[in-house]
């Protein structure tokens, strides 16, 4: 079961759309499948080490495993441009834009041109995906109730994540028999991403043309562009600035993660490719589809900063064991780490696509979108590639020195999440004042 909330009790407009949203989101997680950082990743450091410096493709892997977050940089700029128009059509032609860019990747040779190529299809995939999460979250604004919203987008991520899951496992397990089977693997999953991109142009929005001419409206009575308007937020809004400014360490943290563990596993353990793929993404998302309807329950009914005071923890525990796993040479506590790791993305996940909603207007939430996103681009560039050069650096000590380096990112989640605590506790306090 995957939520509570019976189906007869939703909306009309919210029965109609939701599986019109399942269908389209769960064709499109094949091609995102093969897009997951963990499996990209995977890809570059096995297939291309004999083609460049192993530096140049740890910073390769560093790129690719933190391109879903970075890629995110690109959001303002696309909500802007989809700004009082039709955000279906914008949706289906950026899902476009991703399975082209996934097909493209296949053709990529063993180079160091080829491995430039594959890292910068990987990053314009996921630039056509961020706008599709920032456009998409203002739909599901638009389509879903408040009090079961999350709920719902639970019950998509689910079966969008199982989706994932699948995908990955299958191209590891295939991978590690023959592995030149992604050059055909990777453009299947990209035909099936068009196949969605067609569906998703069917979707409705509901009194989509109000809104439209709402964000028409907010355009012209703005002074300047989406920056600036998003400047103006982060001014004025003091506690969407605060919960920013934590998610910023927070992000940071466990940004790092995946990219170390690719790493890790690979060049500490010698882990091989089918379960390097297992830990860093088929079993945690298959956590996120355990675990999400529980977290979907806790969103819908409270607070963002009340329920990020509790949901931080779960990253907290997942990198703590993954730290210990690394430190104390115990190859078990990986797989321990990762359903953890699955559980703290389900609470994750939500939270990100909907957490901004508590603190924006319905004709600002593609804006509170835009900057969340955006503040997520910064931290997954500046965070996979600093975790990697401070592995690098600890590695110039000596060998083995690098095992340490999962301690960078633990300290940023624990203080984030010890600071999430503070805020809620206050923000009570003031609304019971």
């Amino acid at each position: 079961m995957l939520s509570t909330t019976p189906r007869q009790s939703l909306p009309f407009i919210a029965r109609t759309l939701m599986p019109r949203e399942i269908w389209a989101n769960g064709t499109m997680a094949v091609a995102l499948g093969a897009l997951e950082g963990g499996v990209v990743g995977v890809l570059v450091k096995n297939e291309f080490e004999s083609v460049a410096p192993t530096a140049w493709v740890n910073l390769a892997v560093a790129l690719v495993a933190g391109a879903p977050a970075f890629a995110n940089m690109a959001s303002l700029t696309i909500s802007g441009l989809a700004e009082g128009r039709d955000k279906t059509a914008w949706v289906s032609r950026l899902m476009v834009l991703t399975s082209i860019a996934l097909i493209a990747m296949a053709f990529m040779p063993y180079t160091l041109a080829g491995l430039v190529g594959l890292t910068m299809a990987v990053v314009l995939a996921r630039l056509a995906w961020a706008g599709v999460i920032t456009l998409r979250a203002a739909i599901w604004r638009a389509n879903f109730p408040r009090h079961v919203r999350a709920q719902i987008t639970g019950r998509i991520t689910v079966i969008y994540s199982m989706i994932i899951a699948f995908t990955a496992a299958a191209l590891g397990s295939v991978m590690s028999i023959w592995p030149e089977s992604w050059r055909w693997m990777f453009p299947i999953c990209g035909v099936l991403g068009l196949i969605a991109a067609l569906r998703y142009q069917r979707m409705r929005i509901r009194m989509g043309a109000r809104l439209r001419r709402s964000e028409q409206a907010q355009r012209l009575q703005r002074q300047g562009g989406q920056f600036r308007a998003a400047f103006g937020i982060l001014r004025t809004d003091v506690w969407f600035r605060r919960y920013m400014l934590t998610m910023f360490a927070f992000g940071s943290g466990n940004l790092m993660v995946i990219a170390l563990l690719i790493i890790i596993l690979s060049d500490q353990f010698g882990f091989a490719k089918l379960s390097q793929m297992l830990i860093t993404t088929s079993l945690p998302l298959i956590g996120v589809a355990v675990f999400t309807p529980i977290w979907a329950r806790r969103l819908d009914a409270t607070h963002i900063l009340d329920y990020r005071a509790r949901q931080a923890w779960s990253f907290v525990l997942a990198i703590g064991l993954f730290a210990l796993a690394t430190i104390l040479s115990q190859p078990w506590l990986f797989w321990a780490g990762a359903v953890a790791l699955g559980a703290a993305f389900a609470g994750g996940k939500l939270g990100w696509n909907l957490g901004h909603n508590d603190f924006a207007s319905d004709e600002q939430s593609t804006l509170y979108m835009g900057i969340h996103v955006t503040l997520t681009g910064i931290r997954g560039l500046i965070a996979p590639l600093t975790g990697v050069m401070v592995y690098q650096w600890l590695e110039t000590l000596g060998d083995g020195f690098g095992r340490w380096v999962l301690l960078f990112p633990f300290a940023l989640t624990l203080g984030a999440a010890v600071t999430f605590v503070i805020l809620a506790r206050l923000r009570r306090q003031l609304v019971s004042a």
